[in-house]
């Protein structure tokens, strides 16, 4: 096996969660893509483009994400099956695979749903809980029970679940690959770019590939096949520089389409924004930087593993419901909550870290935010679960250091700001309408955000320029390597086994053949999709290894 990786090994200062921030537009680890500019969100952003982090070095994103664990909705597994023509993707068939990654110590212990076998993930709840019990009493107050996410989902609320064990990181890196580093079959080049992947003219056969490494291009045979793991933005990217894509895209940059395939498209991303500030009334109820970070936090983290240093974002505890618009349609049993929530009970007081972390124009934060700094206040992340809007992904040029065009088209499709109006909406309600958030003083500031001043505070209009100016991404870039069932689907680039269409000795394992993006965050159905595929891959060989033997000589 060799395993070809374009970055190094993860950085130490990576697995301290709280220097999840201040890690990112670092060239050595952090890709830092950006899209082009969106029609319809993005407002507040720098000439209104998304900033996409992807991660470089053995581990990939995980490296770089906020290690929030959440498997999704069942009832997106039972899609992927549909959608795929295999049942091998009903949730029933691939919970197993959940657990195989996964090593439960959070709230919820229970053999039904999590394993807890000392093997893969390092899986725990956020060790600090700051608004925690008033924002589940608020769930329960508005109909929502107090359950886990990561089970049986269904429209909930929970305390948060994290790729966290005792105050650090826990990505890919420790979980699957540190402890095989030395297996006498595995050879790891660290530092190569792969340019491209070599097909046989009438085969189709992948039987090698180009990469370039300390300066110096080399060519590495193939022996049995080819797994391209570069992600949503990357995998399809080679395949195109490789020949296989849409014709018309790839002969418009004189690039022979060996294999006209819908490489690119199917883009999907979750998009969210980050609303609020609601301030509180009760002093020390939430964080407040400068205030309440002090030595005592530092000693915290260090000895205990705890407190605010041992969360990314600050995020402690989780929603999921269904928008108005679902349950208008009827959707309640059939689809999955679209509307996720996350707590943040951290005040925001470092505008400028903010806009230079997330690419926001500078000094708009400073002036929202003004004269809040030592206040007490809180911000809730409302993420759009099941957006319907898809952009696509296409070459800039034929050079492979080169970065692709992306276009995730936020927005574009008429029910996605619908839908996030909605969620906000939700969240304003209970803030300002429950027991439990009123016990405090909560309420929303009674401020405009800079450029939605024409409109009345707390309209969906005013909610609608809200989150078309506050528009982030939530790193879910997915689905353009979209698995389908087979050479008769013409959205396919992979069949139900992530074998690519029309080739031999190809496959690919990571986000871009996810088919329709599951309702929560992607790292544990990535994961879970790798530990899928190594059952498809063994599974394959060992077919074909049996039928040699079984040959007469």
């Amino acid at each position: 096996v060799l395993l070809l990786e374009n970055g190094g090994n993860p950085l130490p200062l990576q697995n301290v969660p709280i220097y999840f921030q201040p890690l990112l537009h670092i060239p050595e680890i952090d890709y830092g893509y950006y899209t082009v500019p969106q029609k319809h969100a993005c407002f507040a952003m720098k000439e209104h483009r998304s900033y996409w982090p992807r991660g470089m070095g053995l581990g990939g994103s995980s490296n770089l994400n906020a290690m929030i664990w959440q498997r999704s909705s069942p009832l997106d597994y039972d899609r992927w099956a549909n959608l795929s023509g295999s049942d091998e993707w009903k949730f029933d068939n691939v919970l197993k695979n959940f657990k195989n990654i996964e090593d439960y110590h959070g709230q919820y212990c229970n053999e039904k749903w999590h394993s807890q076998d000392g093997q893969g993930i390092y899986v725990s709840t956020t060790g600090y809980d700051t608004l925690v019990q008033e924002f589940l009493e608020a769930g329960r107050e508005m109909g929502y029970p107090t359950k886990d996410v990561n089970g049986n989902q269904e429209p909930s609320f929970s305390r948060l679940d994290v790729s966290i064990k005792e105050g650090r990181r826990f990505s890919a890196y420790p979980g699957f690959l540190e402890p095989i580093l030395s297996r006498s079959n595995l050879h790891i080049y660290r530092f190569a770019h792969v340019n491209k992947i070599h097909l046989g003219k009438i085969s189709k056969r992948a039987f090698g590939l180009t990469y370039k490494r300390h300066g110096i291009e080399r060519f590495v045979r193939t022996k049995r096949e080819i797994i391209i793991s570069a992600g949503a933005i990357d995998s399809p990217k080679l395949l195109m520089l490789s020949g296989i894509g849409p014709k018309k895209h790839l002969e418009s940059l004189g690039i022979k389409c060996q294999i006209n395939l819908p490489v690119g498209k199917n883009l999907m991303d979750h998009t969210m924004t980050i609303f609020g500030p609601f301030t509180v009334d009760t002093p020390g109820k939430t964080n407040v930087p400068g205030r309440d970070t002090t030595l005592n936090t530092v000693a915290q983290y260090v000895l205990k593993g705890k407190g605010i240093m041992a969360s990314a974002t600050g995020a402690n505890a989780v929603a999921y419901i269904h928008s108005k618009f679902s349950k208008e349609r009827g959707e309640l049993l059939k689809k999955s909550p679209d509307i996720q929530l996350l707590l943040n009970p951290v005040n925001s007081n470092l505008p400028e870290t903010l806009e230079e972390v997330m690419s926001v124009q500078p000094g708009l934060l400073k002036r929202y935010f003004k004269g809040l700094e030592r206040k007490d206040s809180f911000m809730i992340y409302v993420m759009l679960g099941k957006p319907r809007s898809r952009g696509d992904i296409k070459l800039a040029s034929t050079r492979p250091f080169d970065s692709p065009i992306m276009n995730p088209k936020y927005f574009s499709h008429p029910d996605d700001i619908k839908r996030m109006v909605d969620g906000i909406n939700f969240t304003v309600q209970m803030v300002e309408n429950t027991k439990a958030f009123q016990s405090i003083g909560a309420r929303l500031i009674n401020r405009h955000f800079p450029g939605c001043e024409k409109y009345e505070l707390k309209t969906n209009l005013y909610y609608k320029c809200y989150a078309k100016h506050m528009t982030f991404t939530v790193y879910h870039q997915c689905g353009t390597c979209k698995m389908g069932f087979g050479p008769e689907d013409p959205k396919a680039v992979v069949d139900s086994k992530l074998r690519v269409l029309f080739t031999k000795g190809l496959r690919i394992v990571d986000a871009s053949i996810i088919p329709e993006v599951p309702n929560g965050n992607i790292n544990a159905a990535v994961m879970m999709i790798a530990d899928k595929a190594s059952e498809f891959i063994l599974d394959y060989w060992a077919q074909i290894d049996n039928s040699m033997r079984s040959r007469p000589k």
